[in-house]
């Protein structure tokens, strides 16, 4: 327990003096964020796999469905994640090898070579039932909550989930940044320590 508290005061301290890089590196992965569901909107509207995005599910077969996932993946893969991947790597390597103090370095990879094993636990059903809520209520507040799905776009359906994501996450996101500064600010053994 005590081990667990260290290593949690360890990441604090390290966040505190080195804010201004997580928070470079916090802003790309809310822009990759934003430029992923860029593609996806792009995509949908663009896409001659499902009509430009007016097909309605009645036109989608297995095959369809599985080239148009294929398809999009390449896109996001292309676009997405390998431009930002690339972006996100370069600042962390400036910031290691050039901004970073040897001590920081050191500590930090003492921390690494203890080789801990952390149990996983399989999470994450309870959030995708709040998704699925959300975008249920998207298609209620439009007023499309007893139209048929073959009259329904797929492009409208995949709108209204994102909407939906998007006001799970801005909704979600408060809190969490504030316990996350709380939680950043809040003193610790291991800053008083280091103080002394």
């Amino acid at each position: 327990m005590s081990e667990e508290l260290s290593e949690e005061a360890f990441w604090k301290g390290m966040i505190k003096k080195h804010w201004v890089g997580f928070l470079i590196l916090l802003l790309v992965c809310v822009g990759f964020f934003i430029w992923f569901f860029t593609i996806l909107l792009t995509y949908i509207a663009n896409s001659d796999i499902g009509g430009n995005g007016l097909w309605t599910l009645d036109y989608f077969s297995v095959g369809t469905s599985i080239l148009w996932l294929l398809s999009l993946i390449g896109w996001e893969l292309l676009l997405g994640f390998l431009p930002f991947g690339g972006i996100f790597c370069l600042i962390l390597a400036i910031y290691w090898f050039v901004i970073l103090p040897e001590e920081d370095k050191e500590a930090i990879k003492a921390r690494e070579s203890k080789d801990k094993k952390k149990k996983r636990t399989k999470e994450g059903g309870g959030v995708s039932f709040l998704f699925t809520i959300a975008f249920l209520i998207v298609v209620f507040i439009d007023g499309q909550w007893l139209t048929p799905f073959g009259s329904l776009t797929y492009s409208y359906l995949i709108q209204a989930y994102l909407i939906g994501f998007i006001w799970v996450c801005i909704i979600a996101s408060i809190p969490a940044v504030i316990l996350f500064l709380y939680w950043v600010t809040k003193e610790t053994d291991w800053v008083t320590k280091k103080s002394e």
